[in-house]
């Protein structure tokens, strides 16, 4: 017997906020063999996770961003303990929808939504891939970035609504900035000192202008500089900045390409626990949300998801 498939909202995200009629679609869509939820704060949102668990759905769909995807995949990681999680439909609700694209998933919600019910009620096979997640700081995600990237989001997050060509708007003026040794290139590539231990091996260096690590082979924008994150069955692809904005600026094109990186600027690692010991509280991003943590913080790979593509 077929038990079904649970929707979860996010009724503020950008996209959801922009078409309020979408969720009432979305409803539709689902239909009454499924179950949908806009949950509006993380006690709602474990109190689904509890029923959905009780129901035992077999198919969970994320109508939100980035941020609400890897927000919610952590609730019910942590609500549904040891039981492995349903497979995954990620419905591209947000203004940034990273992972969605890195996996392959196109078109807007509804269509998303769509396929997955008509394939699940007429027993047609889903085309899926699996994809681990990392445990960061008790947090899951996908992908995780401090330095260069958490002040990108900041200028990103900050004045007018962040918008992909906001996004593209600040990237040329951080590529323009560095080669003319601006300003903004030096606020946005400013150095910050930790040591850190990868699977045992310390790190030898001390200062650096990024840390970024994923799950995912592609960064968005067209960028794929992870390309150690399959080299094992449960890791995740860890890299160090080493270079100022200018070496970034010149690694763009191999970057494109998912050529191995160029030690002399980067170093990176297929890693399964990471230990960051930092001079200062560290400020990161996870699949795009703000985060602050003490001076030291722990990383691991968790578990794999089987996520939806079409």
């Amino acid at each position: 017997m077929k038990k079904g498939i649970g929707v979860i909202v996010n009724p503020f995200s950008r996209q959801n906020k922009k078409n309020p009629d979408r969720i009432n679609k979305l409803a539709y869509i689902v239909g009454s063999k499924g179950t949908l939820a806009a949950t509006r704060n993380l006690t709602e949102l474990e109190e689904v996770a509890v029923e959905f668990k009780k129901q035992g759905i077999e198919v969970l769909a994320l109508s939100g961003g980035d941020g609400t995807n890897h927000i919610t995949i952590t609730k019910f990681i942590e609500v549904y303990g040891d039981t492995p999680l349903p497979k995954i439909a990620l419905l591209r609700g947000g203004t940034m929808n990273t992972i969605a694209d890195s996996v392959g998933i196109r078109g807007d919600s509804n269509q998303i939504l769509f396929n997955i019910v008509e394939k699940y009620h007429n027993n047609i096979p889903f085309k899926t891939v699996k994809r681990n997640v990392m445990n960061i700081d008790g947090r899951y995600g996908f992908l995780f970035a401090n330095g260069v990237a958490f002040n990108f989001l900041k200028e990103y997050y900050s004045g007018s609504t962040p918008t992909p060509t906001k996004a593209a708007t600040i990237l040329t003026r951080a590529i323009l900035s560095a080669t003319r040794g601006g300003d903004f290139a030096k606020w946005l590539f400013r150095k910050f000192s930790a040591k850190i231990t990868v699977d045992g091996y310390v790190w030898p260096h001390k200062e650096y202008f990024m840390i970024v690590a994923a799950t995912i082979d592609n960064l968005g924008f067209g960028f794929n500089p992870f390309v150690k994150v399959f080299d094992k069955p449960s890791c995740f692809d860890i890299i160090g900045v080493l270079c100022e904005a200018m070496g970034v600026v010149t690694s763009l094109p191999s970057i494109r390409l998912g050529r191995p990186l160029d030690p002399q600027k980067y170093i990176d690692a297929a890693a399964e626990e990471v230990i960051f010991e930092a001079d200062e509280p560290m400020k990161y991003t996870i699949d795009g949300d703000i985060y602050e943590s003490g001076e030291k913080m722990i990383m691991k790979a968790g578990p794999k998801l089987e996520l939806i593509v079409s």
